[in-house]
């Protein structure tokens, strides 16, 4: 094995469950990917660039996630990754063809069994229809977020009770209001304005 390939490895022993690490560097090598694992961004876990003006694939992944939502990150751009390959932009970017390709990227992991018995029951329930997001399954995020460090002290939005305060990561803080869907009508305290904030956004109660 050269020297590239161990740095490699290396690097994904520190941000994946350990034995999947020579998968994801086969899958890395095999399609020329530059893997960029970046500081951590609201609005989406990782993305996939195709190549353009010679360049190669490229996938982001966020470096906060736990190792278990790293890994469904990485295989979740994979599958745009192949589904580009396959069909170019002809499809859209989470149809059936783009599931099929998360499931069966899937599968190799999946049999390895290294998931607790919680993620693997809801990573199950979730590959029988993979939505948008690997993490966009209401089950699945709850069960993940369990394994990130540092989130005893955090709660779900969801969980906060109505007319009550809560801070985000970024010190803001909020009265939660109504239900809208998945997510909530919050007024900020500082500037009276209106958000719609997630309900699976772990934010700190603020008493």
């Amino acid at each position: 094995m050269s020297s590239r390939s161990e740095n490699l490895i290396a690097v994904l022993k520190k941000y994946l469950p350990e034995g999947v690490e020579d998968y994801c560097h086969d899958i890395l090598w095999q399609y020329g990917i530059q893997l960029h694992i970046k500081k951590p961004r609201k609005t989406k876990l990782g993305d996939y660039r195709p190549p353009r003006n010679g360049e190669a694939h490229r996938i982001s992944v966020n470096n906060d996630l736990n190792q278990y939502a790293f890994l469904l990150t990485f295989l979740h751009e994979t599958a745009h990754l192949i589904n580009f390959e396959k069909r170019g932009y002809k499809v859209q970017p989470h149809g059936k063809e783009w599931k099929q390709e998360f499931q069966l990227i899937s599968d190799p992991v999946i049999e390895k069994s290294i998931f607790p018995k919680d993620v693997f029951s809801a990573l199950r329930n979730y590959l029988n229809n993979p939505g948008a997001s690997s993490c966009s399954d209401a089950n699945l995020i709850r069960v993940l977020k369990r394994y990130n460090k540092n989130s005893q002290h955090l709660i779900f939005v969801e969980s906060v009770q109505n007319g009550c305060k809560f801070q985000t990561s970024d010190g803001r803080i909020f009265i939660k209001g109504e239900k809208l869907r998945s997510r909530y009508k919050c007024i900020e305290v500082l500037t009276g304005k209106f958000y719609f904030v997630p309900g699976l956004m772990e934010v700190e109660p603020y008493l």
